[in-house]
């Protein structure tokens, strides 16, 4: 390091001292020190990535958009962000599940810290099949992970004494936080497809996906038959398409309301990549 740039980190530190906390120090030697992680930075990965559908006429842009939270963080509720999102890519959004042309069914499975530089990547590909989905489509695609090692931009070796130097290593430390979602997208076929889904424990052989629809009175009920090997074959005029994304932002010592912002707004933004164009 030169002499130049360590004169103006014992400035840094100097001129914040502990009012501005430890955390906020990290950050600003982290700027001048060219650490990625003194910025907050953010993205997405695809466990499983979305299909690539033909896009659909105009009078069939309407969307039935759903959001259930099975975490263990219960405030939150991303209902709003991703009506919006396809509010602004055009699309009606209908209120009835049965008139829809295409139904997205959005679960949050899990929100927390991760290890950095993972994108949640490990947590994802753990959980096994996307509840509600047709397996064998698209299950099989793996996670590109970063490659690049936070230890190279972080700032170390500053004597800036015992209290000081721990709290400012431990503040230069990145901590990374993941929201890992599953995505149902069901497409309306005009005639009934037969497709195998996992078993639900406790799931019925029979849903409600056609009642009450007139576009489907003609076969659009829902029928299930188990089968020896754990799966269930269904028929339906709606093929559920299963998609799991992971939305991971970090910085160094990110506190989880620090993270949500852009988690929310990576998860919004994504709809744009989902709803066939």
């Amino acid at each position: 390091m030169s002499k130049q740039k360590t004169v103006i980190i014992f400035a840094l530190i100097i001129a914040f001292g502990f009012s501005a906390g430890c955390t906020g120090v990290s950050r600003g030697i982290g700027k001048v020190t060219a650490n990625k992680y003194a910025e907050p930075r953010s993205g997405t990965v695809w466990a499983v990535p979305p299909p690539q559908l033909e896009p659909p006429h105009p009078d069939d842009k309407n969307v039935y958009i759903s959001f259930r939270n099975i975490s263990d963080a219960q405030s939150v509720d991303l209902t709003d962000e991703l009506r919006n999102a396809a509010r602004e890519q055009g699309w009606t959004i209908v209120s009835n599940p049965q008139e829809a042309t295409y139904r997205l069914r959005a679960s949050l499975r899990f929100f927390g810290e991760v290890k950095p530089e993972s994108g949640g990547a490990h947590i994802a590909r753990s959980m096994g099949v996307i509840s509600g989905a047709a397996v064998g489509v698209g299950t099989g695609a793996l996670v590109a992970n970063a490659t690049d090692s936070w230890a190279a931009g972080a700032a170390t070796g500053i004597g800036a004494g015992g209290l000081v130097g721990a709290g400012i290593a431990n503040a230069s430390k990145p901590r990374e936080w993941a929201m890992i979602i599953d995505f149902v997208l069901e497409e309306y076929n005009e005639q009934p497809i037969e497709y195998q889904m996992m078993r639900d424990t406790g799931a019925t052989t029979r849903d409600s996906a056609g009642t009450g629809n007139t576009r489907m009175a003609a076969g659009g009920g829902t029928r299930g038959s188990n089968t020896s090997s754990g799966r269930m074959t269904k028929s339906s005029n709606y093929f559920p398409h299963g998609v799991r994304l992971s939305a991971w932002a970090n910085q160094m010592n990110m506190k989880q309301e620090e993270a949500m912002p852009y988690l929310r707004e990576r998860t919004e933004k994504v709809v744009t990549q989902m709803l066939p164009q």
